[in-house]
């Protein structure tokens, strides 16, 4: 294994685990098993700085690790193909359009998880699931794109290359 094939599996492990540390970063929303959190901003960088599959790892694994972690492990399933989905879509759209990349991205992330509140806790949940993932998915949109440019400077810069 080259360096730089090694920092390259080294970043990428981080933003899994930063994805996972952002999304503990939680506040529980009242009445239903769900929380608002900020791991989006890091799936959006991690999709948009390195590609749809590790947007795709970041955001299913490092989210539903966070779950499990919380005490949410009915969601952990939901959470990998969601979240997985999301950085994906992310990734594919936003390496030449990152607004619509996340706007896509957010829409099946928003879209899924209310599908399954409404299934999980009844079709009133799905409002407060919507208004939440809107909240939470606008904050992440706005972090990632103010910081994706000095990361790209900072990580690409240098070796003049990037992996997907």
């Amino acid at each position: 294994m080259n360096s730089t094939h090694a920092k390259e599996v080294a970043l990428k492990g981080l933003l899994i685990g930063a994805v996972a540390a952002a999304t503990m970063l939680s506040i529980p929303v009242p009445g239903f098993r769900l929380y608002f959190n900020f791991g989006e901003g890091i799936i959006y960088l991690a999709a948009l700085l390195l590609g749809p599959v590790w947007g795709a790892a970041a955001g299913g694994i490092g989210a539903s690790l966070a779950d499990l972690l919380l005490g949410y492990p009915l969601w952990a399933p939901f959470t990998l193909l969601i979240k997985g989905a999301e950085g994906y879509i992310v990734g594919r759209i936003g390496q030449r359009r990152p607004v619509l990349g996340i706007a896509a991205g957010a829409a099946v992330m928003i879209a899924g998880y209310s599908t399954v509140a409404g299934i999980l806790y009844g079709w009133p949940a799905v409002p407060v699931e919507a208004a939440t993932d809107v909240v939470q998915c606008g904050i992440g949109a706005a972090a990632a794109l103010a910081a994706r440019p000095v990361l790209k400077k900072a990580l690409f810069s240098s070796s003049g290359s990037r992996s997907s």
